[in-house]
């Protein structure tokens, strides 16, 4: 590149570079406040227990749908297979 054409293309930025000045001048000044909330582990509060129909149902109901279990009923998964 010339040295003609890098001071054209400097001078050209310089202007842009002003006229954004300019134009940001009107601009009100807006002030804004950030908060920081480091709150961990909330939890909702608990309600009533279950009743243990309502438990025995739920587990027969999943019992139904899980994909695998073992003699005693407990659900049987893979864990880490793509670890391997």
């Amino acid at each position: 590149m010339s040295e003609d054409r890098v001071k054209e293309i400097e001078q050209s930025a310089e202007e842009i570079v002003e006229s954004f000045v300019e134009a940001a001048e009107g601009l009100p000044i807006k002030r804004e406040t950030y908060y920081s909330h480091e709150v961990y582990n909330i939890m909702r509060p608990d309600g009533e227990p279950s009743s243990g129909g309502e438990r025995s149902e739920f587990r027969e109901r999943f019992i139904e749908i899980m994909p695998g279990s073992d003699e005693d009923g407990n659900l049987r998964v893979e864990v880490a297979r793509w670890a391997r």
